[in-house]
């Protein structure tokens, strides 16, 4: 779980706790989170540990890429990660048939009806205090990405990535495929929530957190997680006034 790789557990992970208590909360964003679903948020973080191919011990000492060969070589049964991780699996001789998807599972009323978590957490921008010449030929490309044949195709089929704009198309992904499928059958998605968590200091207090409590998973280990992910929210948010 190196910190190049710990945004699936800090991030998309913790969007769990984030997304279930918004909703039971009817907000869009909070200053003071609450952490009303934490409890949820270790079984689930205890199930990962517990039944990694990794010793828990050692798992911050892991990342991303080490995850990826223990799912291709089948030592794990189970890989957190997006569509976008199609074309790593499709080259490691994974065949569609042999692929699934399921929706990340934390004990929340309720959650036989949700689907996959679905969104987007990164944006590209142009610095409106460049020099207008920049600040032009960066839109011009943008529109040329979005809008190209050449700029599309490597965003759907390079990238793995949907685009849904007006000249968008699907990539030749099966996980994309899988992802629409759930959407059609009615499950609802898990929207991302990653744009109002305060900064990317909270994202690294939950991540070292989560390693500290995995190497001795204790209740003070991960009262030490409850901290970093309230308390922590609390004070980051409070820096930006």
């Amino acid at each position: 779980m190196r910190r190049s790789s710990d945004w699936r557990f800090k991030t998309h992970l913790a969007n769990l706790p984030i997304y279930y208590e918004y909703k039971a909360d009817g907000i869009g964003t909070t200053k003071n989170i609450k952490g009303t679903y934490l409890d949820n948020y270790r079984k689930i973080w205890d199930l990962y540990i517990s039944d990694s191919a990794t010793d828990p011990a050692l798992i911050s000492t892991k990342g991303g890429t080490d995850a990826e060969a223990e799912f291709i070589n089948g030592q794990a049964v189970f890989f957190q990660n997006g569509t976008w991780e199609y074309g790593a699996i499709q080259k490691g001789g994974i065949a569609d048939e042999d692929l699934a998807m399921l929706p990340i599972y934390i004990g929340v009323e309720g959650e036989e009806n949700q689907g996959l978590c679905t969104g987007t957490e990164n944006y590209l921008c142009v610095n409106g205090q460049a020099d207008e010449k920049d600040i032009e030929a960066s839109l011009e490309f943008l529109k040329w990405v979005v809008t190209s044949e050449t700029g599309l195709n490597a965003l759907a089929n390079d990238m793995g990535f949907l685009t849904p704009f007006k000249q968008g198309k699907n990539p030749d992904n099966y996980l994309v495929k899988l992802a629409n499928d759930s959407l059609a059958s009615g499950k609802t998605p898990v929207s991302w929530n990653f744009s109002t968590i305060p900064s990317e200091d909270w994202k690294n207090g939950v991540g070292d957190a989560l390693a500290t409590y995995a190497k001795n998973p204790s209740d003070d280990t991960w009262n030490g997680v409850k901290v970093a992910f309230v308390d922590g929210w609390a004070s980051e948010y409070a820096k930006l006034g």
